[in-house]
């Protein structure tokens, strides 16, 4: 306590809204290879966090790493990879990465699959 201006207190309400839904960019691939985006989740808490995510389309977007572990105080990335098993046709997914202590992200994915080309040797 400050002996010449006393002691403050102060009563707040806060309140916290979802994150929004991002919608990444189309991803476009040769059939056979891969396009990822890479995503950011940030812990603002000080304790280390497990998230669970879902995946609405695992035959085409698959999450690297497999388990997430987010550290206290940071940020970590996150790969949506892409792989196309469809020409000229758009495929998408929804992903959602979450903890009860921090809620979620959402991600809706589009991928769109090439002709191949030659293969490297």
């Amino acid at each position: 306590m400050n002996e010449k201006v006393g002691e403050f207190w102060y009563d707040l309400t806060l309140s916290a809204e979802e994150n929004p839904v991002v919608n990444l960019d189309l991803l476009e691939c040769e059939l056979g290879k891969t396009q990822a985006h890479t995503v950011s989740l940030e812990n603002p808490t000080g304790q280390e966090l497990y998230l669970e995510f879902r995946n609405s389309n695992p035959t085409n977007f698959e999450i690297v790493p497999d388990k997430i572990l987010l550290p206290a105080f940071e940020s970590l990335q996150v790969m949506i990879q892409y792989s196309p098993t469809n020409l000229d046709m758009v495929e998408s997914g929804n992903i959602v990465f979450e903890n009860a202590l921090v809620g979620k992200w959402e991600y809706n994915v589009q991928g769109k699959g090439l002709l191949p080309t030659v293969m490297e040797p």
